[in-house]
């Protein structure tokens, strides 16, 4: 079984009170694989292993230097890693990596979709809303066609988006959806535990089986919010080796 742990940490820095409760509760779960985004760099130092982490587009102002867009942990190393880098993801933030997890080797993908009145930073207009990610998933396909399809994939982060959709562009729907190709959404509906839907997602190819998805909450035992975003958890085996 490979454990996997997907949370949107609302820029938290990893000395903070909140960051501190949301890593013990991604710890609890004994991940193999950990996705965190709106995060800062060296947000799981606390727990070794190997950090990856793309700085991403800036749509804020008082952006700190240490903010990540997305960040990938992993208690093995990484190989093949790619970053943004490149126009084909610049609205957003995208990190791609291979590690070993129980399930063999793995190609994880992270990303942080742009959201829907993302505008970056010193661009000459505003973009008018969803089209930041529109580009994000238009490119974002180019990037993952091409991946080395013998290798089972998990793409997960903050899509900006319900699975199903319940608001929004039907094109930004529609983009995401061809950029996902293949992949399947474990995270689709109201998730366990939360019973809520999330816009931050665990999308996996049909050589992964979902056996568990569940989510963790947000607010701490005194009901204080640790962040916007509640966490997701989704457990995963190979076929041939449940």
């Amino acid at each position: 079984m490979t454990v996997i742990v997907n949370w949107n940490f609302e820029r938290r820095p990893p000395h903070s009170r909140q960051a501190a409760t949301l890593m013990d509760r991604v710890v609890a779960q004994r991940p193999d694989v950990i996705c965190l985004t709106e995060a800062h760099d060296g947000s799981t130092a606390s727990i070794g292993g190997y950090e990856i982490a793309d700085r991403g587009a800036t749509w804020s102002n008082n952006r700190r230097d240490g903010e990540r867009l997305v960040l990938l942990w992993s208690p093995s190393p990484w190989w093949g890693v790619e970053a943004t880098g490149n126009a084909d993801t610049s609205t957003g933030g995208y990190i791609s990596g291979v590690t070993e997890t129980p399930a063999g080797a793995m190609r994880v993908i992270g990303i942080c979709a742009p959201h829907h009145a993302a505008s970056q930073v010193g661009a000459a207009e505003n973009a008018r809303q969803w089209t930041e990610q529109v580009a994000f998933w238009n490119g974002l396909a180019k990037l993952i066609a091409p991946r080395d399809r013998s290798i089972p994939t998990v793409l997960l982060g903050d899509f900006n988006q319900y699975v199903p959709r319940i608001w929004g562009s039907k094109a930004a729907h529609a983009a995401m959806l061809a950029a996902l190709d293949d992949l399947r959404v474990a995270t689709g509906g109201p998730i366990i535990g939360i019973d809520e839907p999330t816009i931050d997602h665990v999308a996996h190819t049909p050589d992964l089986v979902p056996q568990q998805v569940f989510g963790l909450s947000r607010f701490d035992d005194d009901g204080r919010a640790l962040s916007d975003h509640f966490g997701v958890v989704a457990r995963f085996a190979r076929p041939d080796m449940r």
